[in-house]
């Protein structure tokens, strides 16, 4: 009930916020790309291809991001565009002012045309800004229906002109926006991993010593966690073996966490709990001897850099975010749970099972599992 009445208050600030006179609707294209940094990661090497497609020449180009990457996108690909529009989405959530000048804000433009290139489309955040921009032709894709109340059926029906489905699962989400883009484009993309543009990258910060590993221990999802104990009897083990200092990450709502972890770890550490930018972060793990950490975005961010990653997964979503394709990032390695491993031999079982989110815990995949395999990464010949 409390979300209904939310999706009526909702709707009503939608409703006001488009009213009013505009700009004379032009050549001028929106892309709405409101997700989390994994999800940018996995699509950000296509924004270049998607702006310089002969079907928009001569558009002026607009972004509406998710301000959490925002460091990202101004480093890498504020070139691409010419006006951006930064979504906090907490307050846009929370804050109905915020949301009201917000959405009034893209309405007020006139856009001819919105892409939304996201699967796991939500009707509170990145559909209400393709509706509020009220545009002629709106592309999006057909949206991944996981999260949708059943009382939010079809209220999308009118949203989109032109959608894309590429109906074969499970599929890596690099490949889906890869086939997004043609579609969007009319030809075959050039684009062929996630890896950013190094030489842009700042030096590593002067503390961080030769031989280290990066260890993200939190996570916003409290079910998406893998016991403190187990990080640091890894963290023991390859320190003890390969003398490699533990740097502890993660944004400032993570320190719970990196307290705990700093609190039971005996050997040197470097805490960096809050400290670094997501660029800065780059750096780090273009650096690092490995990542290690949960199914969090931190894996996407080391993937894209090069770095080895001992990622800890359940089985959720399997193939959609990881494992990551061997050509693509040859030392990822996504560790699952034993008895999950042997369901995901089962290609029809994935299918029914595994396309998304099981309640698995992430403890499940023991200490000595991951130890394995950087044993068999580090000691390979």
């Amino acid at each position: 009930m409390l979300n209904r009445l939310k999706g009526i208050l909702y709707d009503g600030v939608l409703f006001l916020a488009t009213k009013g006179i505009r700009r004379k609707t032009s050549k001028k294209l929106l892309i709405v790309k409101t997700d989390e940094i994994g999800d940018f990661i996995l699509w950000r090497n296509f924004l270049q291809e998607m702006v310089s497609a002969e079907r928009f020449h001569n558009y002026e180009i607009h972004f509406c991001g998710n301000k959490s990457w925002r460091n990202l996108f101004e480093t890498f690909d504020q070139s691409n565009v010419q006006q951006t529009y930064w979504l906090e989405k907490i307050k846009f959530k929370k804050n109905l002012f915020y949301r009201f000048q917000f959405l009034h804000a893209i309405y007020l433009q006139g856009f001819s045309l919105v892409i939304n290139p996201i699967f796991s489309r939500d009707k509170r955040n990145d559909d209400s800004i393709v509706r509020s921009a009220n545009s002629p032709h709106t592309i999006g894709m057909y949206a991944n229906r996981e999260s949708l109340h059943s009382y939010e059926e079809g209220y999308d029906k009118n949203i989109y002109t032109e959608l894309f489905q590429y109906p074969a699962k499970p599929i890596f989400e690099f490949y889906r926006n890869q086939y997004f883009t043609e579609f969007i484009t009319g030809k075959v993309s050039q684009v062929t991993n996630t890896i950013v543009p190094i030489h842009q990258l700042p030096p590593p910060p002067s503390q961080v010593p030769e031989k280290y590993l990066v260890i993200f221990p939190g996570s916003r999802n409290k079910t998406r966690t893998w016991p403190i104990e187990n990080f640091v009897t890894v963290a023991n083990h390859l320190f003890i073996q390969y003398q490699f200092t533990a740097v502890i990450c993660g944004a400032a709502g993570d320190s719970v966490y990196t307290k705990d972890f700093c609190l039971q770890y005996r050997h040197p550490t470097i805490d960096l709990t809050g400290k670094t930018t997501l660029i800065e972060m780059l750096t780090l793990l273009q650096n690092a001897q490995c990542l290690l950490s949960v199914d969090t975005g931190s894996v996407h961010l080391a993937a894209c850099v090069g770095c080895t990653v001992f990622g800890i997964f359940n089985g959720s979503q399997y193939k959609r975010f990881a494992p990551y394709p061997k050509n693509m990032a040859p030392n990822f390695y996504a560790i699952y749970p034993d008895e999950v491993e042997n369901e995901l031999a089962n290609a029809d079982l994935v299918r029914q099972k595994y396309e998304f989110v099981v309640a698995v815990p992430y403890s499940s995949v023991t200490p000595e599992k991951v130890i394995l395999s950087a044993y068999q990464h580090f000691n390979k010949k």
